[in-house]
C-alpha cells in the first residue's frame, strides 16, 4: 500500500491541511511549532485509532493531547 494523499480537517493545531505525498521516501522539513510531529500522529491514528488509556495527564493521553485547537471534531 502506499499514501498518495492526506487531507486533515481537525486534528491538533493542523486544520484543512492538504499533503501530498512524493514517490519514494518523503520528508517534512518545516518550521518549529508547524505540525510534522502532529502530522505523524494523525497518520499513526487514522490506521490504528488512539491507544485506549484513560490518563488525566495531557502527555500521555494522545486523545486529549491532539484535539483541536480550532474546536469542532477529530477528522481527516
Amino acid at each position: 500500500m502506499r499514501l498518495v494523499r492526506c487531507h486533515v480537517e481537525n486534528f491538533g493545531v493542523l486544520s484543512d491541511y492538504d499533503f501530498e505525498f512524493a514517490t519514494g521516501l518523503t520528508t517534512i522539513c518545516r518550521e518549529n511549532g508547524f505540525g510534522k510531529s502532529t502530522f505523524a500522529a494523525f497518520i499513526k491514528a487514522m490506521f490504528y485509532g488512539f491507544p485506549r488509556t484513560a490518563p488525566r495527564n495531557i502527555e500521555e493521553n494522545e486523545r486529549k493531547r491532539y484535539a483541536p485547537w480550532q474546536g469542532g471534531k477529530y477528522g481527516g
